[in-house]
């Protein structure tokens, strides 16, 4: 089974209008589509009580292959991006991290890493915020095309997310996972200073953590980093949504369908079936089937 392009990133949100009105202002997405949960959809994502609850689709300005979809769901106070395993941030390709950091000052979303070079090269500056849902957001600007990197370019000034971030306790066993379920390469591990981690778990902003980018089709790539001790499960309200980046949805080149599918609700994807894989980390990993 290969999968590509990551084509959504759903994320539970307690007040929709204020959501598109903040990723509108900011970041210039703009809604292209909203909607209710289907019984298939809550069903197959072990949520069943957000069934019929309303969703809004927000893509970049312009572009349209890469979706945020939020889910209008309360989300818990308690909840601490990055303290749990499971999906934690979304990584978005930007055109100037600096100019945008500017924008974003006294915004609802709080700049939790200022723009910085990355460790390993300084082709690559990044800042990392957290938006009014408590979702991580990775705001990344290539200065250059990188030979190692298969990066997108920035078709506006916030574009569209060509990495997610996948936490857990141990490096081997999520690698081991993806490359089994997805047909995937195993990735080089590096030690890199994650700024995140380290504001969590009261580290030292420079502390470095095992991480591996393992690249799968359309220029998209999935992180994995390997959380410290200290790590708790993440906890939701039964029958709903984990707080947090939910689920990342990929497209699939894969031929035979599961019985148990459903109907896709992305925009310019609606002729497609969807499944899902639960990943061991409380993942939800939904596939677009081509």
């Amino acid at each position: 089974m290969n999968i590509g392009r990551i084509s959504a990133v759903t994320i539970p949100s307690p007040d929709l209008s204020n959501t598109a009105e903040v990723y509108s202002h900011f970041l210039g997405y703009r809604i292209v589509d909203r909607g209710q949960i289907t019984k298939q959809e809550a069903a197959n994502w072990n949520a069943i009580n957000i069934e019929g609850s309303n969703y809004i689709i927000l893509q970049p300005e312009n572009s349209d292959d890469f979706s945020f979809r939020f889910i209008e769901q309360d989300i818990q106070n308690d909840y601490i991006p990055f303290k749990s395993p499971g999906w934690n941030a979304a990584e978005l390709i930007v055109k100037d991290v600096d100019d945008l950091a500017q924008k974003l000052f006294n915004s609802e979303f709080e700049i939790i890493g200022p723009p910085a070079d990355l460790s390993f090269t300084d082709q690559i500056r990044a800042m990392q915020v957290i938006g009014p849902s408590k979702e991580i957001l990775y705001l990344t600007q290539f200065k250059s095309k990188l030979q190692e990197f298969d990066s997108p370019k920035a078709r506006c000034d916030v574009d569209q997310t060509f990495i997610v971030i996948l936490a857990g306790e141990s490096m081997e066993q999520m690698q081991n996972f993806y490359c089994e379920s997805f047909n995937l390469e195993k990735a080089s591990v590096v030690d890199s200073r994650i700024r995140a981690i380290s504001r969590v778990f009261g580290k030292p902003e420079n502390t470095q953590y095992k991480s591996a980018a393992i690249p799968i089709k359309d220029q998209s790539l999935i992180e994995i980093d390997e959380l410290p001790e200290g790590s708790e499960r993440r906890i939701g309200e039964p029958g709903y949504l984990l707080p947090g980046i939910s689920i990342v949805s990929f497209l699939c080149y894969e031929n035979e369908l599961d019985a148990d599918t459903y109907r896709c609700s992305l925009p310019n994807l609606q002729s497609k079936k969807c499944s899902v894989v639960h990943g061991q980390n409380q993942e939800i990993i939904e596939l677009i089937h081509q």
